[in-house]
């Protein structure tokens, strides 16, 4: 009987430090997550730079409509994906400081275009902490994701970070769910 029920709790510890590994394995990839940058480097190198990431507003950050395995979604006039933080319900910024360093802000110069397939009146812009200027569509402020480093690259669709879900928005300004 002892051993009948010391062979069940190994089993369950196992079962419960695969779920664990799987989990782990989940959260650590889930988001194709950025390489580490080297230190010191002594020839150029071709990778991303943090500063490459920096929310800087553009002379005119057109929004456009790109299709992708997601279906049709919102990209900035490069064909970069743009995200939304499903706890920002109101047009105002709640993504900082390290929120920020993953999820950069798509930020408005002062002239901008929407591409004709996207509703004009759904554009606007919100103002930030620091008084730089957040492009929204639809209430929603958008963002980058740091390791979407091309035009098309969408790695963190759907995922929990920095307590909300992020994902990519729809020609009408709403969040795509699938996964």
């Amino acid at each position: 009987m002892e051993g009948s029920r010391h062979e069940r709790l190994r089993a369950t510890l196992r079962s419960r430090r695969g779920l664990f590994a799987l989990a782990l394995s989940f959260l650590l990839f889930a988001c194709g997550a950025p390489q580490p940058v080297a230190v010191a480097s002594h020839s150029p190198s071709t990778a991303p730079t943090a500063a490459q990431f920096s929310p800087t507003p553009s002379a005119q950050p057109v929004l456009k409509v790109a299709g992708s395995r997601y279906g049709d979604i919102i990209v900035d006039g490069s064909g970069r994906a743009l995200y939304l933080f499903d706890i920002e319900r109101e047009p105002v910024a709640r993504c900082y400081d390290a929120c920020a360093s993953s999820w950069p802000p798509m930020l408005a110069a002062t002239s901008t275009s929407v591409a004709d397939e996207l509703d004009q009146s759904l554009f606007a812009t919100t103002v930030r902490r620091d008084g730089s200027r957040q492009v929204t569509y639809n209430r929603h402020p958008l963002y980058y994701y740091v390791g979407d480093r091309a035009p098309g690259e969408i790695k963190c669709q759907a995922v929990f970070e920095y307590g909300g879900g992020w994902y990519v928005v729809d020609p009408r300004g709403t969040r795509i769910t699938r996964t």
